[in-house]
C-alpha cells in the first residue's frame, strides 16, 4: 500500500487573457474531498489546491517542484489539471523533438497575459521527471483540450498561438533536458489530440465531463480498480454525452497502467454499508465520496435492508462521508445497526432540444413528445429544454428543412437515419425514436453507486481462432486500447473479409453465487440479452456467452464492409445476489421503434429487473421480491475493417 499521497490539484475558471470556464474549480474541490475521505496511506493525503488567480504559471511550476517532489519511494504523486489547453509552435532550438512543428500546452491563469507563456508539454515532462526521479508512483490527469473544435458545449480550449515563444522565456533547463527519455508515469487525458474536452452539468453544478466521469468511476469501483479499468468506466459516461470526445490512457502497454489507482490506497466504497441512529437522525456510512447523490427532480435514491421484506429508506442529505436517510413505512429499532444495499437509483429524463429554424415541423415534434406518454400525456423519458435553460441538451432534433428531421447529439453526430414526411403522422415517429434513444441511454447509465461486488465480477474477451471451441489456457486476454475500448479487426482469408470472433467469459470472483445477464447494446441502439440471457454463476466460476461458442462481431447489416469501416458494441454485465429478469432491458433497434407499439406484460423478477423496468419503461411494477446487492460493468468493443491496399477484397458471407 502507498505510504502517502501528495496531490497538486489545479482548477482554473477565470483567466487574465482567455475566456472563462465554469466547472474547473468544482472538479478539483470535489476531488480534494474524495481524497481526504477515501485516500488511506500511512498519513492523511497532503493536498495543495491552486484555484483561479492562485494558479499562475509560476505557482503551478512551484507546486510541481516544491510540493510533489516530496513524494519518495512508496509514495504517490498526483497532478490534476482542469482548465484550458491549446497548441503552440515549437520554439527555435527544439524543432528536432517535434516533427509536427507544434507542442501541446496547458493554459495557466496568467498565460498569454503580458509576456507570460503557456506551460509547454516539454516543460511539464521535465518537471514530471524531477518528481519521478525520487522513485515515487506518478499520476497525471489532464481535463483540458489539446485541439480546436466546434461544439455547443463549453470547451476547454483556446486558439493556438501563431508564433512560438522564445526558448529563453521557458524553463532554463529545457534545452539541456528535453532530449532525455521521460520517466514512465501514468497519464489520463480527457480526449485525443484532435478532439475537444467539454464541460457538462452534473450533480447540480458544472463539471468537466471527463473529470466528473473519472471521479464517478473512482467512487464506485473498488480499491483494486486499475487505471485501465477506470479509463474504460469513465469512457462509458463520457460517451453518453459526447460522442466526439474519447478519453485516453498512457502508456497503453501492460504494466504500470494495470496497477491499482494511486498505488492501491483508495479504500472500498463503503462495502458492508450500515444504517444507524445518530443524534435523532438515521444515517448511512456512505456519502458523496462513495458516489451517492440526491436524485434530481424528486427521482430519489433509496437503500434497503437485504431480505424478502422490502424495508427501504430514502436518502435526504448527502455529506462527503455519510448520508442522512428517512425510513419509509417502517420503524427501525434505535438500538440496532442495519446492513443496507442500494435499492433505487435516479433515472432522470434525457434532455432534448428542438431546432426552431422551421417551426411548423419542430412544433409537430414537440406536440408529439407532449402526448406520446400513457393516457396521452408527455413522454416520461425526455425533458424538453430551450436556449434559455443555459444547458446543452443530450439529444437535438435538427430540422434542416420542412418535413425533414435528423436526431443528433451535442457533437453533431447523427444517431439514426434521417426521417422525412414528418407531418404524415404528426411527428410521432420522430418522438418514438427520441424516446427509444433516451431509453438506451438509461440502460447504459444504470449503475450502483455503492456496491460490495465491484471487485467481484469481470468480462473477459479472448481471441477465437478458426475451428476452436475453447481458448487455450495460455492465450492472453484482449486488453482495452488507450481509449478504453477492446478493438477487434476483420481479417483477410483468400481475398475475403472475415468478421472477428472472440470467446466471452463472465467471471464471478466473489464468495457467493451471483445471477448474471449480459446485454449487448449495438450501433443501431438495440439492447438484447442473446449472448447470456441469465443464469447463476457459482463462486470462483465463469459463465460463457453463447454457451461457450465463439461470438462473431460484424458490421451491422447495410453497412459496407470496406477499409476503414467501424462499428461499436457495448457489452454490459448485470450481476445480482438474487435472480432477476432480463426482459425489462430488451429494446429493438431504433429504426424498429414506432408510436403505438404494444408491449405485452413483462415477466419481471428481482431488484435489477425492477430497476430496468423503471429506467426503460417507467412502469411502477410490483414491489421487488427481495433487496440484494447488485453491480453493473460496461465494456466498449470496437470492430473495424483495417485499411488494405487490395481493393478487390470481398466480404465473406
Amino acid at each position: 500500500m502507498t505510504k502517502r499521497v501528495f496531490a497538486l490539484l489545479v482548477g482554473i475558471n477565470s483567466y487574465l487573457a482567455n475566456s472563462p470556464l465554469q466547472g474547473c474549480r468544482n472538479d478539483v474541490t470535489v476531488l480534494a474531498d474524495f481524497l481526504r475521505v477515501r485516500a488511506r496511506g500511512d498519513e492523511p493525503p497532503d493536498i495543495r489546491l491552486l484555484l483561479d488567480e492562485q494558479a499562475t504559471r509560476d505557482e503551478v511550476i512551484a507546486g510541481l517542484r516544491e510540493h510533489l517532489t516530496q513524494a519518495g519511494p512508496g509514495d504517490t504523486a498526483l497532478f490534476w489539471f482542469s482548465g484550458h489547453g491549446s497548441w503552440a509552435p515549437v520554439p527555435d532550438g527544439l524543432e528536432h523533438l517535434e516533427p509536427t512543428g507544434t507542442m501541446q500546452t496547458l493554459i495557466c491563469h496568467d498565460s498569454r497575459h503580458a509576456t507570460v507563456p503557456d506551460l509547454y508539454d516539454k516543460e511539464l515532462s521535465l518537471l514530471l521527471d524531477e518528481i519521478a526521479a525520487a522513485g515515487c508512483h506518478l499520476v497525471v490527469v489532464a481535463d483540458s483540450c489539446h485541439s480546436f473544435g466546434v461544439t455547443r458545449d463549453t470547451i476547454r480550449s483556446v486558439p493556438p498561438l501563431k508564433t512560438a515563444p522564445l526558448i529563453d522565456e521557458l524553463l532554463p533547463e529545457l534545452r539541456r533536458a528535453a532530449a532525455r527519455p521521460p520517466v514512465e508515469h501514468v497519464v489520463l487525458t480527457a480526449c485525443a489530440s484532435s478532439e475537444s474536452a467539454v464541460e457538462t452539468w452534473a450533480e447540480g453544478r458544472a463539471h468537466g465531463l471527463f473529470s466528473w466521469s473519472l471521479l464517478t468511476a473512482m467512487r464506485r469501483l473498488g480499491p483494486s480498480a486499475t487505471y485501465r479499468e477506470l479509463l474504460t468506466a469513465a469512457r462509458c459516461d463520457v460517451e453518453r454525452y459526447a460522442y466526439q470526445q474519447v478519453p485516453h490512457l498512457e502508456p497503453v502497454t501492460a504494466g504500470i497502467v494495470d496497477q491499482p489507482f494511486l498505488g492501491g490506497q483508495i479504500v472500498p466504497a463503503a462495502t458492508g454499508m450500515r444504517m444507524r441512529r445518530v443524534r435523532c437522525e438515521w444515517e448511512i456510512d456512505a456519502g458523496s465520496c462513495h458516489g451517492l447523490s440526491v436524485g434530481p427532480g424528486g427521482d430519489d435514491v433509496r437503500v434497503a435492508v437485504p431480505g424478502p421484506e422490502l424495508r427501504e429508506a430514502r436518502v435526504l442529505r448527502v455529506h462527503p462521508d455519510r448520508s442522512i436517510v428517512e425510513p419509509l413505512g417502517w420503524e427501525p429499532d434505535d438500538d440496532l445497526q442495519y446492513p443496507v444495499v442500494v435499492s433505487k437509483v435516479p433515472t432522470p429524463a434525457v434532455t432534448v432540444g428542438v431546432d426552431a429554424r422551421h417551426p411548423s415541423t419542430g412544433n409537430l415534434v414537440v406536440a408529439a413528445l407532449d402526448s406520446i406518454g400513457l393516457g396521452g400525456g408527455p413522454s416520461p423519458h425526455v425533458r424538453l429544454v430551450n436556449e434559455e435553460d443555459g444547458r446543452t441538451p443530450e439529444l437535438i432534433v435538427d430540422v434542416p428543412e420542412p418535413d425533414r428531421v435528423r436526431i443528433r447529439d451535442a457533437n453533431d453526430a447523427a444517431l439514426c437515419d434521417e426521417m422525412t414526411d414528418v407531418g404524415r403522422d404528426g411527428g410521432r415517429r420522430v418522438a418514438a425514436a427520441i424516446e427509444h434513444l433516451a431509453r438506451v441511454r438509461r440502460v447504459k447509465a444504470l449503475v450502483n453507486p455503492v456496491s460490495a461486488l465491484v471487485d467481484a465480477v469481470s468480462v473477459e474477451l479472448v481471441d477465437a481462432r478458426p475451428g476452436e471451441f475453447s481458448p487455450p489456457a495460455d492465450r492472453p486476454v484482449l486488453r482495452p486500447d488507450r481509449d478504453g475500448a477492446v478493438r477487434l479487426r476483420y481479417r483477410q482469408e483468400q481475398g475475403l473479409w472475415v468478421a472477428p470472433t472472440v470467446f466471452v467469459r463472465l467471471h464471478n470472483d466473489s464468495d457467493r453465487p451471483l445471477h448474471f445477464v449480459l446485454l449487448n447494446i449495438t450501433e443501431k441502439h438495440r439492447v438484447h440479452a442473446g449472448l447470456f440471457p441469465g443464469a447463476q454463476v457459482a463462486p470462483g466460476r465463469f459463465g460463457a456467452a453463447l454457451y461457450g461458442r465463439p461470438v462473431e462481431l460484424r458490421l451491422p447489416a447495410g453497412k459496407p464492409v470496406e477499409a476503414g469501416a467501424t462499428t461499436q458494441d457495448w457489452l454490459v454485465l448485470l450481476a445480482a445476489e438474487s435472480e432477476f429478469s432480463s426482459s425489462p432491458f430488451e429494446l429493438p433497434a431504433v429504426d424498429e421503434a414506432w408510436p403505438g407499439r404494444t408491449r405485452t406484460p413483462l415477466a419481471v423478477t428481482g431488484l435489477l429487473g425492477r430497476l430496468g423496468l423503471a429506467a426503460v419503461h417507467r412502469d411502477a411494477g410490483a414491489p421487488a421480491a427481495i433487496a440484494c446487492d447488485w453491480v453493473t460493468l460496461a465494456v466498449p468493443v470496437v470492430t473495424e475493417v483495417p485499411a488494405d491496399r487490395d481493393a478487390n477484397v470481398k466480404v465473406s458471407r
